[in-house]
This record gives C-alpha cells, sequence and structure tokens, in this order.
C-alpha cells in the first residue's frame, strides 16, 4: 500500500448506493479517550478507546465492550508507516472480513474514526511495508446494538492476487473490440479513398464510438492513445491545429468540406496507429490497480470533458461518446462481478443509475443523427448532469472496495 497517501480512515465496505456505511476522517489526534486504555462513553453514547498501532504492541487499549458505535484513536508506536484495519477474529485472517481500515498511518501519528460493531470478536490488525501482518489481541463485542443502529460492514478484502483473472477477462474483451476497431478504421479509410465522405462521415461515427467503449484501458494505450483519439492544444481547434492526429482531427476535416486529398493522410494515419496499438496491447497489460479505478474515472471524465463541452466537435456527436462511455463503463464492472458477488456486494443500485443514463442518452440520437449537445435545453442538461452525476457517486464505491490491499 502506496506510504505517499495521506493517512486516513476508510471503511472497506464503503459504498454509497450500495446499501453499505461511508466513514471519513474523524481527526487526526487521539481525543474522547483518557489514555489509559479503558473505554470512555461521551454523551452520545459512542464509546471510546486510545489504540496503539505497532509492531510490538498492535491492538492494545482496546478491550472490547458493549455492541454499538465505537470511536478507536490510533496512535502508530513503531518507526515505520502503518496501515491498520479493524476485522473480524476468524481461525483464517486472509479471509477475515474488514469493518475499517486505516491507510498509511506514519511513525508517531495518530487518526481516529467510529465504526459500529455487532456482537462478535474483532481484533485489530497492523500492516508495515514488508512485514507479516501483526495481529492484535482478540477482543469481544457483546449485546444487542441501541434501537435503530445498523452495524458497519464489512468486506473480505480484494487483494491484487484476486484480480488477475478479473483483468484477463477484461483484456480481452478489449482485444476483441481493437480487432473491431481495425476493421472500422479500415472501413473509414476506404470511404475516404474512394471518394465518398458521406460514407466517411457515417463511418467514422461508428469506429469514434467503439473506442469510446475502451475506457478502462486507457491507461494502457500511452502515446497511442493520444494520438488516436487526443483532444486539440488548448487555445485552438481540432481544424486549425495541424499537429493533431487521429480521430478528432478527421471529424475536423470531414465537417468542414475539406476534400478527400486533404482527410485521407489523417485516416491512414490513424489505421496505422490503431494497428499498432493492436500489436502493442498484449504487452502492455491492464495494472489490476487500475481496473476498478477506471471504471469509476471512465464517467468522471464524460462529465469533466464530454458533458463540459470540452469534447465538442464538428459532428456534433458529444452525446454518442457519453453512450460510449456507459458501454465502456459496464465492461469492468462485468469482470470485477464475480469478486463483488463473492463478497456479498450487490451492484442493483450501480446498474439502474447506468441504465437511467444510458436510456436518457439514447434518447438523442435519431437513426445515428445524435443531437448536439448545445442543443439541449437547460432542463434536459441538469437531467443527464444529474444522472451521469449519479453513476459517478455510485461508481467511486467500487473503485473504493476493489482498490487492493494486502491479505490479513
Amino acid at each position: 500500500m502506496p506510504a505517499a497517501r495521506p493517512a486516513r480512515w476508510r471503511a472497506t465496505a464503503a459504498a454509497v448506493g450500495l446499501g453499505l456505511a461511508t466513514l471519513g476522517l474523524a481527526g487526526c489526534t487521539a481525543s474522547g479517550a483518557d489514555g489509559t486504555g479503558s473505554p470512555t462513553t461521551p454523551s452520545d453514547g459512542v464509546r471510546s478507546a486510545a489504540v496503539h498501532a505497532g509492531q510490538s504492541d498492535c491492538g492494545a487499549g482496546w478491550t472490547g465492550g458493549p455492541a454499538g458505535t465505537w470511536r478507536l484513536d490510533a496512535t502508530n508506536t513503531s518507526t515505520g508507516g502503518m496501515d491498520v484495519a479493524v476485522a473480524e477474529a476468524v481461525p483464517d485472517m486472509t479471509r477475515a472480513h474488514e469493518y475499517l481500515e486505516l491507510e498509511a498511518l506514519g511513525p508517531g501519528a495518530a487518526a481516529a474514526a467510529e465504526v459500529t460493531l455487532a456482537a462478535g470478536s474483532y481484533r485489530v490488525v497492523c500492516v508495515q511495508a514488508d512485514e507479516e501482518p501483526v495481529l492484535g489481541p482478540v477482543v469481544r463485542v457483546t449485546g444487542t446494538l441501541p434501537a435503530g443502529t445498523a452495524a458497519t460492514p464489512g468486506i473480505v478484502p480484494i487483494t491484487q492476487a484476486d484480480l488477475v483473472p478479473a483483468v484477463k477477462t477484461y483484456e480481452a474483451w478489449v482485444g476483441a473490440h481493437l480487432a473491431t476497431l481495425a476493421r472500422e478504421v479500415g472501413t473509414l479509410d476506404d470511404d475516404v479513398a474512394r471518394g465518398d465522405l458521406r460514407a466517411a462521415r457515417r463511418d467514422w461515427l461508428t469506429a469514434h464510438t467503439t473506442y469510446g467503449t475502451l475506457g478502462g484501458a486507457y491507461d494502457a494505450f500511452g502515446d497511442l492513445g493520444d494520438a488516436i483519439d487526443g483532444l486539440p492544444a488548448t487555445g485552438t481547434s481540432a481544424l486549425a491545429d495541424s499537429g493533431l492526429t487521429g480521430f478528432r482531427r478527421a471529424e475536423a476535416l470531414l465537417w468542414a468540406g475539406r476534400p478527400a486529398s486533404a482527410v485521407r493522410p489523417v485516416t491512414r494515419g490513424l489505421v496505422k496507429e490503431v494497428a499498432a496499438l493492436r500489436a502493442d496491447f498484449p504487452a502492455a497489460q491492464v495494472d489490476p490497480v487500475d481496473l476498478g479505478i477506471r471504471a469509476h474515472e471512465i464517467l468522471e471524465d464524460a462529465v469533466q470533458v464530454q458533458l463540459t463541452g470540452a469534447a465538442d466537435g464538428a459532428s456534433a456527436t458529444t452525446l454518442a461518446e457519453v453512450e460510449a462511455a456507459v458501454t465502456g463503463t459496464r465492461e469492468p464492472l462485468t469482470a470485477l462481478r464475480p469478486l463483488l458477488k463473492a463478497r456479498g456486494v450487490d451492484l442493483t443500485d450501480v446498474d439502474d443509475a447506468l441504465d437511467t443514463l444510458e436510456r436518457t442518452v439514447r434518447g438523442y440520437d435519431h437513426d445515428g443523427r445524435w443531437t448536439a449537445r448545445t442543443d439541449l435545453t437547460t432542463a434536459q442538461r441538469e437531467r443527464l448532469d444529474a444522472e451521469a452525476d449519479a453513476c459517478v457517486e455510485r461508481l467511486a464505491a467500487v473503485a473504493a472496495l476493489t482498490d487492493p490491499r494486502r491479505a490479513l
């Protein structure tokens, strides 16, 4: 786990729309406990305990107690950075549910957060880089939760090794669609070669939306990704930016009515760039760490780029790009779904949000003639923004859940 991240508590099962609780940073210094290890109970009913998080004293200071909400003030007593988790105490800790995790707590540093625990056996686990996890003593939480109080849900952590099969599934999907993309840009180039620019405009859109579904692999595309679908330089347009290549340059020339002789060098270059991407991709590989993050960032980018107008081009097909982003989001989710399902995570709210956004966007497709983003009414723009934001919010939870952790 990267030591460069700021220390923060996070719910290991934090998810908006997945029915799981989100817990944030509650403080940077231990407070609410008397410092002796004995739990205290403030007037709000939240019990507090000062907890040590070191190699030799992991979990010291928390002795358990009644079911309910606990404020754990953790202090790293070691000389190195420490990740600290609250987990159920089971014989095989590699399959233990985690309820809270503190990432990258520096030497001597402290942080605090609250977690609501039902009756059961728990322990603090301290994980230092390149060291085996240290298991704190088992503590018992007894009794029943106060009326109207829900326990913080836990989840068995997903490790990098767990993600490898999902990545392979996704890479196979991308590889197949790169083959489709190669055929489609070949068709586009053929259209231009014979001077049929009407067909070229139609086939440009087909190929461009196919490329737009591959967002989960963009980080693996490297410089070829920019060559294929980069935006024009800041302060200029795709038509004026002579250094621009790929789809955006072809779009500008095709919709500006430029002759085939002006467009052909760009489409020929696009064919070569896609061919190079197909050849390079098997060796490039998608980083397992990125799969859940990209499932979130694809639509986050759509909100920040497409829906703000930063990607508007002469074809006025920005909303087709948004639809492609929805498809591109579903595929990493498909690959990750078995891992999440095995951990009891229900993606119904995520799926429903994506379905809603997809239906709205498809309503602007009129047999391949898309409503321009700039032609949307204020109400239509607000609805589209809200639905996209709802997807991004729910997908942030997927990114958090699939952020790989070390096995306990």
